[in-house]
């Protein structure tokens, strides 16, 4: 139901509001005793020639109410609605359908989305963490409003630090040493060759003859190219499965580095390329975008070169309407290069390539750098989560049938909400003490509170028995608006590819429900007015299973 457009309907035109959208213009009351929504009068004054208030009164007269409301006032200028709870509360629950929260907004278009994308030569550590959960709730989220959604990985596999892992391994180490400790063993050897090549050009030099030596496919050096990409990649799928995320797409820079040499002919066939000095370049400083280099004058690529190698590819396979990009904030520039080449080659979908930057995220110790040491692994942070999640678990006085399953859940709601509670572009630190919190506003305090909702209905049983809704009061009443708000909040998100504004609203929605449970007994012994409340309960289990699903938590029936 749309409240709003509910209201505005209610409202007769005269010919001076002929043209007016009342419904843009209400809004919720900020308080209760001011009604739960309301009209201001202050935009038509100019126009009409009148006061707020003069105004207020005259609509006041053209208002129609079929029971939808209480009562309606004016007061100062602003026309106040004082809905009708009961009416309300009954029209909106007993035609809730939790399939009516999967929308058809995007009529099946093919949107693809493009995160995460390691650098496969480095230990995933928690940096990946918000792209990650960023980019998988946008894929939850588009899925949810109808779209078709492609998740693509971009792989970092391609550059010198392979050519340092590979020296590392071949100076240092041993195969049998990599298949017993896997990406340990490789994240040790980079680390190692970063601080020996600082005082040895030689080393340099070494790293940059082995990678050049994979790219030439040469047989002795791709081989292990090739087994020490497939052991990153096993290790970050691990990782990927534990934050319950997943990939249609995995290819990186190695492969589609193939289609470069088309790309750079076809810059160069529409007078794009340019030579600058030790480079061939695309100069954007018209658009203020500086210049981009394509190609280096030893034929070495660029990211950017693969990149619109990447996205050019992309089209062509998938033909899509959308590809997003979820990136850190620093790599703004470079999008904006990719996407004004794009446009600038007449390709038809430059306006359909979008960036969608993030802030940094880190633990209290600071700023993270594989060159400098494990510092900040993902797997390592992972472990500790854990730890944590099964110490908060132990600490409480309830009967888990599999622990075990329920410490995973914790763990990964821990993580993922402490991602997407913070608005898209803030950096943020992650606290690991408070998070395990089940108070406040904490992943455990809405996972306790979805329990809470499913123990309720497990207790009830009577469903034949007819809803009284007029016991419902202000706290009841706020739930019932949150229920069927909750599409119009998903749409918000997705426009703003903000997921934080749905973490915001389903904590918004545990409190609100935590508040009415501490004044309100569901399971009451009046079988019509406990009838009413199941129906409020289950409509916000519903409503909070799909939200928690779109900001990557998993719901726990027990806890």
């Amino acid at each position: 139901m749309n409240i709003k457009k509910l209201i505005a309907e209610h409202i007769n035109k005269t010919a001076e509001f002929s043209d007016t959208d009342f419904e843009a213009l209400i809004s919720e009351s900020i308080s209760n005793d001011k009604g739960n929504y309301s009209l201001p009068c202050f935009v038509f004054s100019k126009a009409l020639h009148k006061s707020p208030q003069a105004i207020a009164e005259s609509l006041l007269t053209q208002i129609t109410n079929d029971g939808l409301f209480d009562k309606v006032e004016v007061v100062g200028g602003y026309v106040n609605f004082f809905l009708n709870k009961e009416y309300v509360s009954k029209n909106i629950l007993t035609r809730f359908d939790i399939s009516e929260l999967t929308l058809n907004d995007g009529d099946s278009r093919l949107v693809l989305i493009d995160y995460c994308s390691p650098n496969v030569a480095k230990a995933l550590h928690i940096g990946h963490l918000k792209t990650t959960i960023i980019g998988e709730s946008l894929a939850r989220l588009f899925t949810q409003c109808g779209y078709r959604v492609k998740r693509v990985n971009f792989l970092g596999d391609y550059g010198t630090p392979f050519g340092k892992i590979i020296g590392g391994l071949l100076k240092w180490g041993s195969f049998e040493e990599v298949k017993a400790r896997g990406i340990d063993a490789l994240q040790d050897y980079y680390i190692r060759f970063c601080k020996e090549e600082a005082d040895d050009e030689a080393l340099q030099q070494y790293a940059r003859d082995i990678f050049q030596k994979i790219e030439q496919k040469d047989a002795e050096i791709y081989p292990i190219y090739q087994y020490i990409v497939e052991i990153a990649l096993d290790s970050a799928k691990e990782m990927f499965s534990t934050l319950g995320v997943s990939f249609d797409d995995y290819r990186g820079e190695m492969y589609y580095n193939q289609y470069v040499p088309k790309i750079i002919d076809e810059l160069k066939q529409k007078g794009l390329l340019v030579q600058s000095q030790d480079a061939q370049i695309v100069d954007l400083n018209d658009y203020d975008l500086s210049t981009a280099v394509m190609l280096k004058n030893d034929g070495t690529t660029l990211y950017l070169t693969r990149d619109i190698s990447a996205v050019v590819s992309r089209y062509q396979e998938y033909k899509f309407d959308k590809i997003l990009y979820v990136t850190d904030v620093a790599q703004v520039l470079h999008f904006k290069q990719l996407s004004k080449i794009i446009e600038l080659m007449a390709y038809p979908f430059s306006k359909d390539i979008e960036h969608v930057p993030y802030g940094r995220y880190s633990l209290p110790d600071g700023k993270i750098s594989s060159r400098k040491g494990k510092q900040a692994v993902l797997v390592d942070l992972i472990d500790y989560i854990k730890q944590k999640a099964t110490e908060v678990i132990k600490g409480r006085s309830f009967t888990i049938e599999r622990p075990d399953a329920v410490v995973e859940k914790v763990a990964r709601a821990v993580l993922n909400y402490s991602v997407l509670k913070v608005e898209r572009t803030k950096d943020c630190v992650f606290d690991t003490e408070r998070a395990f919190s089940f108070d406040g506003e904490t992943a455990p305090y809405m996972l306790y509170t979805y329990t809470r909702l499913a123990s309720i209905l497990r207790k009830y049983t009577d469903e034949s028995v007819s809803a009284d809704f007029s016991c419902f009061d202000n706290d009841a009443f706020e739930l019932v608006k949150y229920v069927n708000d909750f599409t119009a909040t998903m749409r918000i998100a997705l426009e703003k590819r903000d997921s934080s504004i749905l973490a915001k609203r389903i904590m918004d929605m545990c409190k609100a429900f935590n508040k009415f449970y501490t004044t309100n007994k569901v399971l009451d012994g009046n079988a019509n007015t406990t009838s009413a409340k199941i129906q409020l309960v289950r409509a916000l289990r519903d409503t909070l299973k799909v939200g928690f699903n779109l900001i990557c938590i998993d719901t726990l029936e027990e806890m």
